[in-house]
């Protein structure tokens, strides 16, 4: 065989080879990253899942991972009225929830769960959805939705969702993830206040 010829085909299985190992790198790859993501039990649980509800029918043992389901189910019907009350609500349960939760790395559970929402909207969800969320906050409409949220009242469940969301989750200790020294009464007026503005 003549010697080009010979080192053509060299080339050619070298080719090949590369080929297979840079797939098997690629798929190790792929399979490492799928390992490394880690995540605890109970993290951004929603036990309680709502539907597209109106706000009135939200109870206090609804956490905001239930109350965020159930907005991106308004989402899907074109209900952004009510979405934007279910994203008020969420917000203001999950901002409490941090007065509560000791481990500050927790915290962003409901920044998670509310892009969890709305990532894959299309454009047009996102400007009408924006546009009543912006309307909520308006003096006219804002005092009703405060009134609204206080009625519920301060949330009446277990905290789960965000605690299992912290780095300590994945420690072994006995801590339940609570501070102890908290104060229902303040954090909720705190809450009302300094994340929704009510009473301004």
């Amino acid at each position: 065989m003549p010697l080009f010829l010979m080192y053509c085909r060299f080339l050619k299985i070298m080719k090949n080879l590369f080929i297979v190992t840079l797939l098997a790198f690629a798929t190790n790859l792929a399979y490492a990253q799928k390992n490394i993501t880690l995540e605890a039990d109970g993290n951004l649980e929603s036990p309680k899942p709502l539907l597209c509800v109106d706000l009135s029918e939200v109870t206090n043992e609804h956490n905001p991972a239930d109350i965020l389901h159930g907005m991106r189910k308004c989402i899907e019907l074109k209900d952004y009225k009510n979405a934007a009350s279910l994203f008020a609500i969420a917000g203001v349960y999950g901002r409490y929830d941090t007065y509560r939760v000791k481990d500050k790395s927790a915290h962003q559970a409901l920044l998670v769960l509310q892009q969890n929402v709305t990532l894959d909207l299309n454009e047009e969800d996102k400007k009408y959805l924006m546009e009543h969320i912006k309307e909520l906050m308006e003096p006219s409409s804002l005092n009703a939705i405060c009134q609204a949220i206080r009625k519920i009242g301060p949330p009446n469940y277990h905290p789960r969702y965000m605690i299992q969301h912290s780095i300590t989750a994945f420690l072994e200790n006995e801590d339940n993830g609570l501070n102890e020294i908290f104060d229902s009464e303040e954090s909720w007026k705190l809450t009302l206040k300094n994340y929704l503005r009510c009473g301004e």
